[in-house]
């Protein structure tokens, strides 16, 4: 019994420690979010879900996952990797999408809408919640 009493305290105690995820319009947007655009063009099925440090997600057929780094307004993500599954029609699309979320630099968050920019300043992607 007082084993069992320990580990579940030790559990929960752990578990209080771990980083609290927030969702606020003060700080970076952490969650899922949905991607609209991708170089201004309509987009569906790509996914970015992320916590502090780590990003994922589906480029519309194959898996991701990487580093995130934000900081303000700044942003970085990657260096990436993917499963490497063939789908047909997809493949192109993807690859934009993969090489859009590695050149990321800087996001604003308006109306609901992740605005996600380049290095350049140009707007390569616009996700929703």
């Amino acid at each position: 019994m007082r084993l069992t009493t320990a580990f579940l305290l030790t559990t929960l105690a752990l578990a209080a420690c771990g980083p609290a995820l927030a969702d606020d319009d003060d700080g970076p947007p952490t969650a899922s979010w949905t991607a609209v655009e991708l170089n201004g063009k309509p987009v569906e099925g790509l996914t970015l879900d992320y916590t502090t440090d780590k990003a994922s997600g589906t480029g519309g057929c194959n898996r991701f996952n990487g580093l995130i780094s934000i900081e303000d307004d700044a942003i970085q993500i990657g260096p990436l990797a993917s499963t490497k599954m063939m789908c047909e029609g997809k493949s192109e699309i993807e690859s934009q999408y993969f090489a859009a979320l590695e050149a990321a630099r800087s996001f604003t968050i308006d109306g609901g809408m992740l605005i996600i920019k380049d290095e350049s300043g140009k707007v390569i992607l616009k996700f929703k919640k």
